[in-house]
């Protein structure tokens, strides 16, 4: 009976002693990286993780510091709380627009240099300045993080993008044919919105896509198998309609014609099943020579608005794409080492061939 009794309560202590353990524990769900004018602390660091206040409520605390390196501010963002930092529950690295055009990969390293961080940890960016995202009070809400991770989530369940984390962005930022992109958030009316793909060139953030621009970028990567279409389509010659699409990738590829040194075209083709979500036209979208018709005046629009975006792209240099990563398999290692990447894609002339075939009506009106 005596051991019985004696094993119970060193059962229950040990359960209260985790308690005690866990309770003194700031288990960091988001991190926000920004630039400061301070010569001395150029690094804004704001850090969130939740807490249980005195009357037992859920809460979260924020904690702003500036420093002169991300270690340093982690510092000081010890000293201002009474709980031990622990960052292996982080969630979200959100970067400032100002910083990200400054490059981030020094702070990324810092990151994966972390153990107690996962290489699965998402990344955004912030429309203007990370912590102004961070520090929002979100009615209702509660962790600004879990909010962001499950929109990060949701952009990635609806295909607009694989996954947004560390290791995406740095297989990216290593593979010397493709650029990361990364999405955009902005505060809106006192809540957290998304606002388009941010485009890298290296680890350098250099424009933003807008949401509208960014479905047609992620029309033509390889890796969104599906996704959604929505557009203004000319049906007539004073009618325009409302379109929707779910669509499914059913063929991708990209052809280059080149010499073997120098590549000088490049051509994209992509086939789309779509089924029509909504559909404002006045015409009976079920007979099939409407369907015809539709299905030649999306996939104009689509080579008109891709071609204009493929341009666009060129011009930054920036390739999402991987267009070069197609120029490379067509060339020996040295002539693509001895390549000027960059300046080859910016005058290259890249062609866009998109064919939709409409597969069901759906419910149009």
């Amino acid at each position: 009976m005596n051991k019985v009794f004696v094993s119970i309560m060193v059962f229950l202590l040990t359960g209260c002693a985790e308690q005690r353990i866990i309770d003194d524990l700031a288990l960091i769900n988001a991190v926000g990286y920004d630039v400061t004018d301070n010569e001395r602390n150029p690094l804004k660091l704001t850090v969130t993780f939740p807490i249980i206040t005195k009357d037992g409520k859920y809460d979260r605390k924020t904690i702003l510091v500036e420093g002169k390196s991300s270690k340093e501010a982690r510092e000081k963002v010890r000293m201002k709380t009474n709980l031990k930092l622990e960052s292996g529950q982080m969630r979200v690295s959100l970067f400032g627009q100002e910083l990200a055009n400054k490059g981030m990969l020094p702070l990324l390293n810092s990151l994966v240099r972390d153990p107690s961080i996962g290489t699965r940890a998402k990344l955004a960016l912030a429309e203007d300045e990370a912590s102004d995202i961070l520090m929002l009070q979100i009615k209702n809400e509660g962790q600004n993080a879990t909010y962001l991770e499950q929109f990060l989530t949701k952009l990635n369940r609806e295909s607009l993008r694989t996954n947004y984390n560390i290791y995406q962005f740095l297989r990216d930022y290593y593979d010397d044919g493709i650029d990361p992109i990364l999405p955009v958030f902005k505060v809106e009316k006192n809540n957290i919105a998304y606002n388009g793909i941010g485009l890298f060139h290296e680890d350098k953030l250099i424009e933003t896509l807008k949401p509208d621009e960014a479905s047609y970028l992620f029309l033509f990567r390889e890796e969104m198998r599906q996704g959604n279409f929505v557009e203004q389509i000319e049906v007539g010659e004073e009618e325009k309609a409302t379109i929707m699409l779910n669509y499914e990738l059913k063929e991708h590829h990209i052809d280059i014609q080149s010499t073997l040194t120098n590549p000088k075209r490049a051509s994209i083709y992509i086939e789309l099943i779509g089924d029509v979500v909504e559909y404002t036209g006045k015409d009976e979208i079920s007979d099939p020579k409407i369907q015809k018709k539709i299905e030649k005046i999306i996939s104009k629009k689509i080579n008109q608005k891709g071609k204009e975006l493929i341009e666009k792209l060129q011009k930054l240099q920036v390739d999402p794409l991987g267009i070069n990563r197609y120029v490379r398999y067509k060339m020996n290692y040295y002539d693509w080492k001895a390549l000027d990447k960059y300046q080859s894609y910016q005058d290259m002339n890249i062609s866009i061939n998109a064919n939709i075939i409409l597969n069901s009506s759906g419910k149009w009106k």
